[in-house]
């Protein structure tokens, strides 16, 4: 199974709404993308969707990293890591991919920025 960093942008705790600069970060285990944002998006209607001065946020993951890999017999598709709010996710990945709407679906970074995200040598 794929292990995955999903990010909504902003969260509904904070003034500025989804602008921010403490994203929503939730960690999943998942066969593919679209089954971990199946198993992440519903967990963002558990957390504040509203800021105190009204500014709504999204009620779905907007940026996904591919972080690793499992190899474990009959593992199951799950949470990882419950959603928390913090800096940017992680930039220093090879797969990431982004969407602005449920509508439009996943692209991934090339596509949408029109560049490979930046990856830091070792």
């Amino acid at each position: 199974m794929d292990i995955y960093f999903l990010t909504r942008w902003g969260n509904g705790e904070d003034e500025d709404g989804p602008d921010s600069s403490n994203d929503t970060h939730i960690i999943v285990r998942a066969k593919d993308l679209k089954r971990a944002s199946e198993v992440a998006d519903p967990l963002l209607l558990r957390l504040p969707t509203k800021s105190k001065n009204g500014r709504e946020v999204s009620t779905f993951t907007h940026h996904a990293a591919l972080i690793g890999k499992t190899n474990i017999q009959d593992e199951t598709e799950g949470v990882i890591a419950w959603p928390w709010y913090s800096f940017n996710p992680p930039q220093n990945c090879t797969k990431i991919w982004i969407r602005d709407s449920l509508d439009e679906g996943w692209i991934t970074h090339e596509e949408y920025y029109g560049e490979p995200p930046t990856i830091t040598a070792k």
